[in-house]
């Protein structure tokens, strides 16, 4: 997509919900919370709760939840919980440069266990609602050339791998919020563009199906698609929480 129709999918008005809010809203992720909020400006908009830090794996978010829901549900009541985490248990970070974390398997089991062991927590609060936000896509050689990397050819395959994690992660995340019968936007679909259809699968760039110039750097949205992705999680709040 776009930036010309992402900026026209923000020219559509945003209904007011009608009543009265019942449930608090609340996205817990890591740091696209920072470059999401800092567009909320609409009412609605400013009832969400970013409980946001930059590096949070899935792990850290389950510890975090474990040591402090009771007492947010405390201060905040009942509330509809996003969860937007997973993005850094596919890669890590030496302080400036990306490299994906695993080949194997055991990253995903980590993380779809970990949503698991979300889902058992939250059923100690009935009053609440749960819900896991899908992953955007993002790429390793993007950021990596952000940085200034001096050899960005080894992150090609690295991207190709991600990818195929990335779009499994994302399929696991549908199939539970089915069983929680809630659903989550496709943040892909604002930077999809068509491939190259000669092209198998596991020889597509994450490049060749999305366009990362939408991004700062290859992982963060910028000011457009960051307002298209709170826009779209501003609907599902006014669904979810009125």
């Amino acid at each position: 997509m776009t930036e010309y129709k992402l900026l026209k999918y923000l020219r559509e008005p945003i209904i007011p919900p009608p009543g009265q809010r019942v449930l608090t809203p609340v996205v817990l992720t890591d740091s696209k919370g920072y470059w999401v909020s800092k567009h909320c400006t609409i009412p609605t908009e400013n009832t969400i709760k970013w409980w946001f830090k930059s590096g949070r794996t899935s792990a850290q978010g389950l510890e975090w939840l474990r040591s402090n829901l009771d007492s947010k549900i405390g201060q905040l009541d009942n509330i509809s919980l996003y969860i937007w985490l997973g993005t850094c248990d596919l890669t890590t970070y030496d302080g400036k440069y990306i490299a994906l974390r695993s080949e194997e398997q055991d990253t995903i089991k980590t993380l779809t266990d970990n949503y698991q062991h979300i889902i058992e927590l939250f059923r100690n609060y009935p009053g609440c609602k749960l819900t896991f936000l899908q992953l955007p896509p993002y790429s390793i050689y993007a950021w990596n050339k952000y940085k200034q990397h001096p050899e960005l050819k080894q992150f090609i395959e690295q991207d190709i791998k991600l990818l195929k994690q990335y779009t499994e992660i994302n399929e696991h995340i549908s199939k539970l919020n089915r069983t929680l019968g809630l659903i989550s936007p496709n943040f892909a679909s604002d930077i999809y563009h068509k491939v190259n259809k000669k092209k198998s699968d596991n020889k597509r760039k994450a490049s060749d199906q999305y366009n990362f110039n939408l991004y700062r750097d290859g992982i963060h949205p910028d000011t457009t698609l960051a307002r298209v992705w709170l826009r779209k999680i501003t609907k599902l709040v006014i669904f979810d929480c009125w």
